[in-house]
């Protein structure tokens, strides 16, 4: 079936899975910056599984509301023939979803976010997951929006957009280096870190603390070399949290999180006895 858009105005639909999480979060991440930038496009979201009239996911809602943005009239529904033809640019949360879109509508004009943004990059599902998580997707997909922005409205203005052809294309760059055990242990007590500074009153500090001092121990059993002090440096942090009575502020989180960061690698003694001098 060929493309049809009756409406003169830029319809951008951007698809999801259920369209209760990563869609409509985009959509609320895309309203803002076309607004900013004076653009008055249609935005608005769908899902390729029927999870129709389900509300927003509540941590997605929530990360929302730490972003300043709010989408509280959402109910999900699902992609249609209809919609979908009426569409000028469909955008998938993913490249899974962009190989469904394109199987079933080969006409259309689809780009997953990555792809408008030109990396290699998915935005995983962070469903089930806490409002930390949802805080860093939505952050990436925000990074990815931005970076694909001036791609969408080339798109829009109906130019078309030249794609490289694969056999001049620069090759790839090889791909990162997955993250070490450490790497991943410091990055989920980061994303805790974010969640206790965007919400301090929801936060239940006691608990949010034995949260991210359990994480901060794994770490113990990663330290294989001799010199490496990382129990110590564990327990010094340790001892300066169980003396934290309240939620830190803005100022001792920043310090927390470089000492987290710092313990993605081998630590020796000055790094411990700079921890041991920390105030209260």
């Amino acid at each position: 079936m060929q493309q049809v858009h009756p409406s003169p105005t830029p319809v951008i639909l951007i698809i999801g899975a259920a369209d209760t999480g990563r869609a409509p979060i985009a959509v609320a991440l895309l309203r803002r910056l076309a607004q900013e930038r004076g653009h008055t496009w249609q935005i608005a979201s769908a899902g390729v599984v029927g999870h129709d009239d389900d509300p927003l996911q509540p941590a997605a809602r929530d990360a929302l509301a730490v972003m300043g943005l709010s989408i509280d009239d959402h109910v999900a529904r699902s992609l249609t023939d209809d919609l979908a033809h009426t569409a000028h640019l469909l955008i998938a949360v993913d490249s899974g979803i962009a190989r469904v879109l394109r199987s079933r509508y080969p006409q259309a004009t689809i780009y997953s976010l990555g792809e408008l943004a030109g990396r290699s990059r998915d935005i995983p599902d962070p469903a089930g997951m806490q409002i930390g998580a949802w805080l860093h997707y939505s952050r990436e997909m925000e990074q990815l929006l931005k970076a694909g922005f001036e791609r969408m409205t080339t798109i829009l203005s109906g130019n078309n957009v030249v794609e490289e052809s694969p056999s001049l294309a620069s090759p790839p760059p090889p791909p990162p280096p997955p993250p070490s055990e450490r790497q991943e242990v410091c990055a989920r007590a980061t994303r805790l870190l974010d969640a206790i500074q965007a919400m301090p009153d929801v936060i239940d500090w006691p608990a949010a603390r034995g949260r991210l001092q359990a994480t901060l121990a794994e770490l113990i059993p990663l330290a294989t070399e001799p010199t490496d002090l990382t129990m110590l440096y564990v327990e010094a942090l340790n001892r300066w949290l169980d003396r934290q009575t309240s939620t830190p502020l803005a100022d001792r989180i920043t310090r927390l999180r470089t000492a987290i960061e710092r313990g993605q690698h081998p630590v020796g003694q000055s790094e411990v006895a700079d921890l041991m001098r920390w105030p209260d």
